[in-house]
């Protein structure tokens, strides 16, 4: 049998800072030097578990992500995240920064429904970021990945601050500074397997065989263009990628088709009872099964 995921207990005096992103209650902590991030979960939601599962299919799939714990912070059930930047030296500049300083007329203030949010977008900044092929195709081959994990976990908050670079300054000979950038890695997963739902609305699902229709009607963080009216579902995203950037889709496409559905039932296994309901199990498991299928299903 599996042991369960453990449970991390938030020291209230180790608490250290506000985040003021997102719609969440959060705060920094230290945990043995290290910036740890508190996410409470709101009530009736499955944010905590999704977060932890999501973070670590990201890594089962070979892609960079933050370290995710479940969490406890004073009765209050949550996840904890670790912070990946290296040092003070470091500084992550999330996306709607980057959009605003290179696309015309794009606000970066919007926090809903900002349809300038698109894939095409996203693209003239990786190109104006990193200017040459040879730095470029790995950034985008992992941008792609996100997007292609998003599909697969069903992440619909792949908004324009849940994205971004690491931009990191050395001190090189003669006490000069260099700069240095990189895609930061995927990171806030907690819109994931239908954590919102209801136990009720799991079993309905289930019974009724509409799993695959619930996914396909998510709207997610990313818009097909700036006259839309939603965000594209994840799936319909990848899909798109699958067309006009097959070369950097297929090897992801490959990733998944190599996922190991045992170690996809063993990660929720993992995930303690009182986080987790066998409803909400068996509902998220269904979830990957068709994601998966319909992945592996785009030409």
């Amino acid at each position: 049998m599996l042991a369960p995921f453990p449970i991390l207990e938030v020291d209230p005096a180790s608490r250290s800072d506000i985040e003021q992103l997102g719609s969440k209650p959060k705060f920094w902590f230290k945990r043995v030097d290290e910036n740890w991030l508190f996410k409470e979960a709101r009530e009736n939601t499955g944010e905590d578990w999704a977060e932890k599962v999501a973070s670590e299919i990201a890594r089962l799939l070979g892609l960079p992500t933050h370290y995710a714990e479940l969490a406890l912070w004073q009765d209050k059930r949550g996840c904890a995240v670790k912070s990946f930047l290296s040092s003070d030296r470091s500084v992550l500049i999330h996306g709607n920064e980057l959009l605003g300083g290179l696309i015309s007329g794009y606000d970066k203030e919007k926090q809903r429904g900002q349809a300038d949010h698109t894939f095409e977008n996203i693209v003239h900044v990786i190109e104006n970021l990193f200017s040459d092929e040879k730095s470029r195709r790995p950034v985008a081959l992992r941008m792609v990945g996100y997007l292609m994990l998003d599909a697969l976990v069903g992440n619909t908050d792949r908004h324009h601050q849940n994205w971004g670079v690491v931009l990191e300054r050395k001190q090189q000979a003669g006490g000069r500074d260099s700069y240095f950038v990189q895609l930061a890695p995927t990171f806030d997963h907690a819109s994931s397997l239908g954590r919102e739902l209801t136990d009720d609305a799991r079993d309905r699902h289930l019974a009724e065989g509409t799993v695959e229709r619930y996914l396909l009607k998510a709207r997610g963080g990313i818009f097909e263009g700036p006259t839309a009216r939603h965000g594209m579902s994840p799936m319909a995203l990848a899909r798109l990628l699958g067309l006009r950037y097959p070369e950097l889709f297929k090897p992801w496409q490959a990733r998944i088709r190599h996922l190991s559905q045992q170690d996809v039932e063993d990660l929720f296994a993992r995930v303690p009872g009182e986080r987790l309901s066998p409803s909400g199990r068996a509902f998220a498991l269904a979830f990957v099964a068709a994601s998966r299928k319909l992945i592996l299903e785009i030409p």
